[in-house]
């Protein structure tokens, strides 16, 4: 039984109270407690998601499941027919629409349907990714083959020349970037490259329910430079041959939780397009309304819209990239949402010397977490200059983007890892892996490494197998590791996986689902060290079977 059905401000499915207050526009959340009656199936998911998005799920042996189907469109429709409002956008993964409206006897019709759960009113927030851009006349080029001009450092330092030398720049990886605003970004000298090829996907401006982007604010124009440039001798971006999909989700004037929401939309929006990283320099922290802030406790990586909405993008195969903060230097001092997410890879800032820039937020998350995950140039980095020549910028804001695209040109390299194998990788490059801290977290990553680390891990997933051939990795296997199983593609949509040992005695028996020939064992019962003997059975009476070394 619901006793109240009003979500108060700033917390999110918590009961507290009937009355609400009114903060700028009158724009409210409504959940809905189910997908019932829908016309979309988790088995024709062409009608809601791209062919793209739909092979980078096969391809990562994740499933489609209901969080994907689209909002009952009936429940839409009804709340549509109560009078006065505005259906501005659906979020499937939280099963609700954003309305706005004026008229309080409308929101009392809402709450009476009986398939809605609650609303939320959205806040004024402020966002604490403050933007510092400064000019630097006095840029030098460090001699180099590569045209990078000063723009060397801030992808030196991470290790990424490798990776362009070897042709991997991007291509073929699709970038999300959610921001405020890309003003001046085709005119931009730096972004002629982009523009002229065609490899802007689109645009998206949930701000004002168009595809104007090209509007708001300059920040989203140099965030995207700091990838996608290229400029002789000046600015060669981390990906400069991805392809972006570029969406406004900060009203930047206004400053509302509002954006929170515009972020999860924007994300919904991306996923099912087949965008494979995003990137957001933008992070929350502060309401203007001092009992609707977030406070460090709740920015625990799993608790706040945005951060949420962040965690689901990383489970259906998106790497989410963001900025760690820049309040390090505030009494806040602590990361932001989305960055404390548990499947979010933020970004702190170091100078160009890679010491710790003092703006960079700092972890560690509320549980102890590691946090910020890595670090990359934040301070001094290169970026367009929105017409002729190149300009410094200082903030997480730069250091997010240089992350972003050198892991899109880690992903061309090595395109059979998933989304999580790369985060890994990035996080085990790094120079502090070992011994991360609260200012640093892992450090600065090598991606060199990473790639030489992407390449070892995904080698078994690489070989052809014959009809009887049964893959399994780790081999040999930790007790406790998760086991990678690959079978020939015509064994179907779901094996039998046994485990026997060397009496023949079955020991364990699953029913597992395939993908591309792919699945994976979360657990194993405990087993002493040995050999045992792995079976998989097809549905059409298929066997492979594959010798399993536990340590």
């Amino acid at each position: 039984m619901v006793l109240n059905r009003w979500f108060p401000v700033g917390v999110l499915f918590c009961l507290v109270s009937t009355a609400f207050s009114q903060v700028g526009e009158n724009r409210y959340l409504v959940y809905f407690e189910d997908k019932e009656g829908t016309p979309f199936s988790v088995y024709e998911p062409e009608a809601f998601l791209s062919e793209r998005a739909i092979t980078r799920r096969i391809d990562q042996n994740i499933p489609i499941t209901e969080e994907d189907l689209p909002v009952n469109p009936e429940y839409i429709d009804q709340v549509r027919e109560l009078g006065d409002l505005e259906v501005i956008y659906s979020l499937k993964w939280f099963n609700a629409i954003l309305i706005e409206t004026d008229d309080q006897d409308v929101i009392d019709a809402i709450l009476d349907l009986e398939m809605v759960v609650g609303t939320q009113i959205s806040p004024v927030l402020r966002n604490d990714q403050s933007l510092e851009i400064e000019t630097d006349e006095s840029i030098s080029s460090p001699k180099n083959n590569y045209a990078y001009g000063p723009s060397f450092n801030q992808i030196n330092m991470i290790n990424g020349i490798p990776l362009h030398e070897a042709g991997y720049t991007g291509e073929g990886v699709w970038i999300g970037v959610f921001d405020g605003g890309y003003s001046f970004a085709q005119q931009d000298l730096s972004l002629q490259n982009l523009v002229n090829s065609d490899r802007i996907l689109g645009t998206k401006n949930f701000v004002d329910g168009n595809d104007d982007v090209y509007q708001r604010s300059t920040h989203g124009s140099y965030v995207l430079s700091a990838m996608a440039g290229y400029l002789d001798d000046s600015l060669i971006g981390t990906a400069p041959d991805a392809s972006y999909l570029l969406c406004i989700t900060e009203d930047v004037p206004v400053e509302r939780r509002i954006e929170e929401v515009n972020w999860a939309a924007a994300a919904e929006y991306a996923d099912s397009i087949g965008i494979d990283v995003i990137n957001t320099s933008l992070g929350y922290t502060l309401f203007d309304l001092e009992d609707e802030d977030h406070s460090y406790e709740t920015l625990d990586g799993n608790t706040t819209l945005i951060t949420r909405a962040s965690n689901i993008a990383a489970s259906k195969g998106i790497l989410v990239v963001t900025s760690a903060g820049n309040s390090g230097n505030s009494p806040w001092y602590y990361i932001g949402a989305p960055a404390d997410g548990d499947h979010v890879l933020a970004v702190g800032a170091v100078r160009p010397d890679e010491t710790v820039a003092s703006l960079s937020s700092r972890g560690p998350r509320v549980d102890g977490a590691v946090k910020p995950n890595v670090m990359a140039q934040g301070i001094a980095t290169v970026v367009g200059n929105l017409g002729d020549g190149i300009r410094t910028a200082n903030g997480t804001s730069f250091s997010s983007p240089v992350m972003a695209g050198m892991a899109a040109s880690l992903w061309q390299a090595v395109p059979q890892a998933t989304a999580e194998e790369l985060f890994d990788a990035i996080e085990q490059s790094a120079s502090l892996y070992l011994n991360p801290n609260d200012s640093l977290g892992y450090g600065i990553p090598d991606f060199e490494f990473a790639l030489s680390l992407l390449q070892t891990l995904t080698s078994f997933r690489n070989t052809e197998l014959g009809g009887n051939d049964l893959g399994l990795y780790p081999n040999p296997r930790a007790d406790d590791e998760m086991l990678n199983v690959l079978v020939p593609e015509e064994y179907g949509a779901q094996i039998t996986l046994e485990v026997y040992d060397i009496t023949g005695k079955r020991l364990f028996s699953q029913r597992l689902s395939v993908f591309g020939g792919r699945t994976k064992v979360e657990s194993i019962p405990v087993f002493t060290s040995g050999i045992y003997l792995v079976t998989a059975r097809g549905e059409r009476g298929q066997k492979a079977t594959s010798k399993l070394i536990i340590q």
